[in-house]
C-alpha cells in the first residue's frame, strides 16, 4: 500500500484542510446570482412594473436582491450555495478530463468512467477515505497521463518512426549526415518508447490505487468480535446441562 502511494507521489492530507470556508463575500456573489435569485427577482420586478411601472420594477429588484444577500446569513443557505459551487467546480473538472480523455480513443474514456463510478462510490461511502487519498485528484491526473501517452503514439505515426530500422546499416552510400540524422532519430524512437511504457504502467498504477481504496471501503471492518456471541451460549449451555446432571444425581 505505502509503496503504491509512494510511487503515485499520493500525499495524504487531513480531511480539514482539504476545503476552505468560503468568505461573506463569496456567499453574496453566488446567492445573488444564483438561478433561483435571479428568477425571483425577475417574477419581482414583472409584479413591480405592473403596479408602479419602471419605478417599481426597479424597487421590486432592489427588494429581492437584499432579502436574498441578507439570507446568506443562514447556516443552511450557505450551506446550499456550497453545495452549488462545489457541483459548478466538478462538472467544470469533469469538462477539462473528458477533453483530455477524448482523443484517447473510447478503450481509455471508458476505463476512466468506471474509475469515476469507483470514485463517486468511495465517497458516497467513505467521504473521509475519498479525501485522505484526494482521489479526485488522482482521476485529474489519469487524464492528462491518458492524454499525453496519446500524445507520444501519435508523434511515433507522424513521423513515421515505427519505418525506422532496428539499428542503421554501414552503407558507405550514405552520407555522414545522413546517418547521424538517422541515429538521433532511432535515439528520440527509444526515448520515446521508454516514456511510452513508463506512462502506461502509471496508468495502471492509478488504475489499481483506486480499485484498492474502493475494496477498503467496501470491506466491512475488523472490530466485530465474531467468536465471543456464540461462545458464550455454549458457556451457558453448558452450565445448565451441569446444573441438570447436579439435580439428577
Amino acid at each position: 500500500m505505502q509503496l503504491v502511494a509512494r510511487h503515485l507521489s499520493l500525499v495524504v492530507v487531513p480531511p480539514a484542510q482539504l476545503t476552505a470556508p468560503g468568505t461573506a463575500l463569496t456567499y453574496l456573489r453566488g446567492a445573488v446570482v444564483s438561478p433561483l435569485c435571479l428568477s425571483a427577482a425577475v417574477f419581482a420586478s414583472c409584479i413591480g412594473a405592473g403596479v408602479a411601472g419602471f419605478v417599481g420594477a426597479l424597487g421590486a429588484f432592489l427588494v429581492v436582491t437584499l432579502l436574498v444577500a441578507a439570507s446568506t446569513r443562514w447556516g443552511f443557505v450557505r450551506g446550499h450555495l456550497d453545495r452549488e459551487a462545489a457541483a459548478r467546480e466538478r462538472c467544470v473538472r469533469e469538462s477539462r478530463r473528458v477533453r483530455l480523455l477524448r482523443p484517447a480513443g473510447p478503450v481509455r474514456i471508458q476505463q476512466y468512467f468506471e474509475l469515476r463510478g469507483l470514485t463517486e462510490e468511495i465517497e458516497r461511502m467513505d467521504p473521509t477515505e475519498a479525501a485522505r487519498f484526494e482521489l479526485q485528484d488522482l482521476l485529474e491526473h489519469f487524464a492528462t497521463l491518458a492524454n499525453t501517452h496519446q500524445r507520444c503514439l501519435d508523434a511515433l505515426r507522424l513521423a513515421g518512426s515505427h519505418d525506422l530500422p532496428i539499428a542503421i546499416p554501414l552503407d558507405p552510400r550514405r552520407s555522414k549526415r545522413r546517418r547521424e540524422i538517422q541515429i538521433r532519430r532511432l535515439r528520440h524512437r527509444e526515448l520515446c518508447l521508454a516514456r511510452i511504457e513508463r506512462i502506461a504502467e502509471e496508468l495502471e498504477a492509478i488504475d489499481e490505487m483506486i480499485r484498492l481504496v474502493a475494496q477498503r471501503v467496501a470491506c466491512p471492518s475488523e472490530d466485530l468480535d465474531l467468536d465471543r456471541e456464540v461462545e458464550r451460549r455454549l458457556v451457558e449451555l453448558d452450565d445448565t446441562d451441569a446444573a441438570l446432571a447436579q439435580l439428577s444425581a
